[in-house]
């Protein structure tokens, strides 16, 4: 019988652009050519994938549907921001019923995306958007790229845990726009429940910014000891919220107890206080001023996944720079649990619990 990698393989066959397993010392990756996607993540000791992907890929007469779609389909991916000004197509709608009044564009995922680069555990994709703000009116042509790195094992880790370490670099090249026109790279990688995503603060925070529903009781916690703010994703409501640049450290990682052992998914980036961000609520009449930390947890609407969520700062129309990039490092680690919260701590410079 197949396993569920052999699976999402199966569901992928028949792309240009064919899917790439890297296997590295102690895991594997899979890198989907169709919307240039790292699709999966597996290492010894977890039954199934360390990111989330929709369980349609596994089976035949769903997979080919869920992959035209783009949002639902898994893994780590690119979109454009701001979601207020690309995929609801009415922001006064969409402030009532964002659901019904959310498309996303096929230009941006899951985009037409092709191979640039290809050597062992380096892939590179180039793909060209033109995308419509409805809240302006005014359009963007863009030049995209991404850029997946296998990393080496990180040589601090203690023996008994297991890992896979990669590299993502996103850039945006303003080709062509109206006059002000705004977009940033936005990167999110889809995490399955339940678990707390951990985001370290500068100093300590009331409360992150909301994006959907209240946040409730339950599902989000501010440290101030050791600033942090914890985001539970448990895929039973629909909660979203933001941290500015200035707020972030650059540091978030997601930590679940699995039974006989845990998993923790450290991402490192760069945000950039002062530089333009452009993602912000649709309760918001802003342009700028927007998050450059994330995350997100469904409530079954999509797929009952969570996401932790990054941005660069964005291009604007008619200023320079005319391109923009960012890169991240992630970490995914898997091991028994005082281990993994031990360099989880050491990482993150925040408790993990």
């Amino acid at each position: 019988m197949a396993t569920w990698l052999e699976r999402l393989q199966t569901a992928l066959d028949g792309y240009p652009s064919e899917a790439r397993l890297w296997k590295a010392a102690e895991g594997e990756l899979l890198v989907s050519g169709h919307a240039a996607r790292l699709l999966a993540c597996r290492l010894p000791g977890v039954e199934g994938n360390l990111f989330w992907h929709s369980p349609d890929l596994e089976t035949p007469d769903k997979a080919r549907p869920c992959l035209a779609g783009g949002g639902g389909f898994g893994g780590d991916r690119l979109w454009i921001a701001p979601e207020a000004g690309f995929i609801f197509t009415d922001v006064r709608k969409a402030r009532r019923d964002p659901v019904l009044h959310s498309r996303l564009p096929a230009a941006m995922d899951p985009a037409a995306w092709r191979i640039v680069e290809d050597a062992p555990g380096h892939l590179q994709f180039q793909t060209q958007m033109n995308l419509l703000d409805h809240r302006t009116g005014k359009t963007i042509s863009l030049r995209a790229h991404r850029q997946f790195d296998l990393l080496e094992r990180l040589e601090s880790l203690p023996r008994r845990i297991k890992a896979v370490s990669f590299a993502i670099r996103n850039q945006i090249t303003c080709l062509q726009a109206d006059p002000g026109a705004v977009a940033g790279a936005w990167d999110l990688l889809q995490l399955p429940p339940t678990g707390w995503l951990i985001c370290p603060t500068v100093t300590p925070v009331p409360a992150p910014r909301s994006y959907y529903d209240p946040f409730g009781p339950r599902h989000v916690k501010c440290d101030r000891a050791r600033p942090a703010v914890r985001f539970l994703i448990d895929g039973r409501r629909r909660i979203k919220m933001g941290l500015t640049a200035a707020q972030s450290t650059g540091r978030m990682g997601y930590y679940r107890r699995l039974g006989r052992v845990s998993s923790l998914i450290v991402r490192i980036f760069g945000p950039l206080p002062g530089e333009p961000y452009v993602d912000v609520p649709l309760a918001s009449n802003a342009f700028f001023g927007g998050d450059a930390v994330q995350a997100y947890n469904d409530d079954g609407t999509f797929g009952g996944f969570g996401e932790m969520e990054y941005h660069d700062p964005a291009v604007v129309a008619g200023r320079d720079p005319a391109a923009r990039s960012g890169a991240s490092v992630t970490h995914v680690l898997v091991g028994p649990d005082a281990e993994i919260r031990k360099v989880g701590a050491e990482l993150l410079g925040v408790k993990v619990a």
